[in-house]
């Protein structure tokens, strides 16, 4: 009734955001996801994304945080107005991580391209969802597309939800 989400059975929800500078008809997109794991598979819930200033960028992850009050890691791309949303926020936000983005866009994407390839990623029905349509078409052109802003947050989601899922964890005892 209060218009907050509840994902049901996921094992791990998250927020995953890339901001742009700017909110001029020729600047980036402003792109913030709301994503789930169950197992393998991970689950695009929700998205915003367009082109805000830096207060309606604020007031976007405010937003989507209330929406999605489970998602408690906010992954926040350490990039264009990153740094500035994560400060401005920090007291009144939490869980907002910032990530360095490691290596290319290209090789970030194909990092997890198997996991798309294999059927372990879901998207939200375009009757659902209707921004669905644009963001398959990113994606399809990406890289030659004018923006990847969708393409930059759903990597870095899916790195963080799948990637480092299966990566072997090294632990080491007594110090």
């Amino acid at each position: 009734d209060d218009g907050t989400c509840r994902a049901l059975s996921f094992d791990e929800v998250i927020q995953s955001w890339d901001m742009a500078f700017k909110d001029t008809d020729g600047s980036d997109y402003v792109v913030g996801q709301v994503w789930g794991r169950r197992g393998v598979d991970a689950f695009l819930l929700d998205q915003v994304r367009g082109r805000f200033s830096f207060v309606e960028s604020c007031n976007r992850v405010r937003a989507l945080s209330a929406r999605w009050p489970q998602a408690h890691a906010k992954l926040v791309e350490d990039k264009a107005n990153g740094p500035a949303v994560i400060n401005q926020l920090r007291a009144t936000v939490g869980g907002l991580i910032p990530v360095e983005p490691d290596g290319s866009k290209l090789a970030r994407a194909s990092a997890v391209s198997p996991f798309v390839q294999a059927g372990n990623v879901w998207l939200p029905a375009v009757e659902l969802a209707p921004w669905v349509d644009g963001l398959v078409e990113e994606h399809a052109a990406f890289p030659f597309a004018a923006h990847d802003d969708q393409v930059d947050s759903t990597s870095q989601a899916l790195n963080r939800l799948l990637l480092n899922a299966v990566r072997p964890r090294v632990r080491f005892l007594g110090g």
